[in-house]
Parts: C-alpha cells; sequence; structure tokens
C-alpha cells in the first residue's frame, strides 16, 4: 500500500509543477483576452492594472484545475493545448 502511496504523490507533485509551469503563460493569456474583451479595444489606462491583477487568480485556478488530469500525459496535453489555444486568440484578436 505504501507503494500506491508514494507513487500517487509524485503524481500530484508532477501535476503541481506542470500546473505552475505551464499556467502562468496561460494565465497570462487568459488575461490578455480578459482585458481586450473588458476594454472591448478602446485605450483605457485602467485595463493594465486589470491584467495585472487577473493573472494570480487565473494561475491559480489553473494549477488548481491541472490535478483533475487523469495523468501525466494528459495534463501535459491539456496545458499545452490550452496554451496554444489561448495565444492564438490573443494574436487572433489583437489583429
Amino acid at each position: 500500500m505504501a507503494r500506491n502511496d508514494a507513487l500517487s504523490s509524485w503524481q500530484l507533485l508532477h501535476h503541481g509543477l506542470v500546473g505552475a509551469v505551464l499556467g502562468f503563460p496561460l494565465a497570462v493569456w487568459l488575461s490578455g483576452l480578459l482585458v481586450f474583451h473588458l476594454t472591448s479595444g478602446h485605450d483605457d489606462p485602467a485595463k493594465y492594472q486589470v491584467a495585472m491583477w487577473s493573472v494570480v487568480p487565473l494561475w491559480a485556478a489553473t494549477v488548481g484545475l491541472s490535478f483533475m488530469a487523469r495523468g501525466k500525459l494528459a495534463c501535459w496535453a491539456w496545458l499545452i493545448g490550452a496554451n496554444a489555444v489561448a495565444a492564438a486568440l490573443v494574436h487572433g484578436v489583437s489583429r
């Protein structure tokens, strides 16, 4: 039984680290989308404050959600895919 506990604790550590590393750029991309949506592209000086303060809650939510992945590969795949989609959306919206 100790062997299963060790494997599950390593898997939890893995998910947490992957969520932290890949969650930060995802949070930055998502805050950019949020700011663009809230300001509708207008030049509002407060939008930079919204972007700055929204990164940390989005990052924490991403790390928390990374524990829902079934395996290590699924954790990597979902977060890389989410980063790719968010980056594409930010680049598409900014044009």
